[in-house]
């Protein structure tokens, strides 16, 4: 299978610090199947990252997510290919959570995926960067606050 050129993956948060992860399903005709993924999808013709990821997320988790709840972590474009990852801080409740793709999903911390023998490469990779990008998530906010009340 071909990998898609435009994707859109998210990074959710609970209140504990964990992170959601998905296994992705066992279909032989899957790629990555059987393996610890981010929740996300590919990017439709004519649709933002932003609008993509919120679909996804509604696909997969039947979440409505808000686009000022979301903060964009990660992007890069190369060529043909784009890829985003944002981030987004989960308060509800896990029990509203309706898993619409995947075997299962799971909360936990990035150093017990990292662990883990069944997970995308590229995921495993990113979350060795995951820290630093969210530093720099938190700054760039910190920044953007500080110079709004200024601007007050």
């Amino acid at each position: 299978m071909k990998p898609r050129k435009n994707y859109a993956g998210i990074i959710i948060e609970n209140t504990e610090g964990k992170l959601l992860f998905q296994l992705r399903d066992n279909n032989p005709r899957m790629q990555n199947k059987n393996k610890w993924s981010l929740f996300g999808g590919g990017i439709e013709q004519g649709e933002t990252p932003l609008r993509a990821i919120r679909r996804e997320v509604k696909e997969e988790l039947g979440i409505n997510v808000e686009p000022h709840q979301l903060k964009l972590l990660f992007k890069k474009e190369s060529g043909s290919s784009k890829k985003y990852i944002f981030y987004y801080k989960i308060k509800k409740d896990v029990r509203n959570i309706k898993l619409g793709e995947g075997q299962r999903f799971a909360f936990m911390q990035a150093s017990k995926l990292l662990v883990k023998r069944n997970v995308v490469h590229s995921l495993r990779i990113f979350m060795l960067f995951y820290p630093l990008l969210k530093r720099k998530m938190r700054m760039n906010n910190e920044l953007s606050a500080s110079t709004t009340k200024k601007k007050e």
